[in-house]
């Protein structure tokens, strides 16, 4: 969803950098004095959009927002409010959506509500983002294949517990 709207920003920016870079004169407004005096639109370069180069989201510092919100997730979380745990990670995700744990902790709050599809959405999503994170990915795997069990593909758990090792 959010890479949607990020694309759709993208695509918006671009249509207006191209619309501003056309040539030409505004045509005269009725009743105008001097039709000779129009308005010369200046071209203006087309500039190309590049990818940040680094990770979007930094290392949450102790008092932030972020780790305000993870707190209160994990709090949550353990006192079995699924629901809210959920929509204070996305909340969180919203800030640093390039967190692996994040992803992660919203994987297990999905697999603990049973929505099976949606925690091996969050895993795989986790495995991307945690890079060469062990500790990150082996849990995500753990997470995926207690997933696979519960939608009865107990051989895509397997596999994925073998992956795993």
């Amino acid at each position: 969803m959010m890479l949607q709207a990020r694309l759709f920003a993208i695509i918006g920016i671009s249509l207006l950098v191209a619309a501003c870079g056309s040539r030409g004169t505004l045509a005269p407004v009725e009743g105008e004095d001097n039709p000779a005096e129009r308005i010369t639109v200046a071209p203006v370069p087309a500039t190309r959009i590049a990818p940040p180069k680094k990770a979007l989201s930094a290392p949450p510092q102790a008092g932030s927002a972020l780790s305000k919100l993870r707190l209160a997730a994990l709090s949550q979380h353990r006192a079995g409010k699924y629901t809210r745990a959920a929509a204070t990670l996305e909340r969180a995700l919203r800030i640093a959506p390039r967190d692996a744990m994040l992803w992660q902790q919203l994987a297990t709050v999905r697999l603990r509500q049973k929505k099976w599809r949606l925690a091996l959405n969050m895993a795989a999503k986790s495995n991307a983002l945690a890079g060469e994170q062990r500790t990150i990915r082996q849990t995500n795997w753990l997470i995926m294949a207690e997933a696979y069990r519960a939608l009865g593909q107990p051989d895509k758990a397997k596999e994925i517990m073998q992956r795993r090792r």
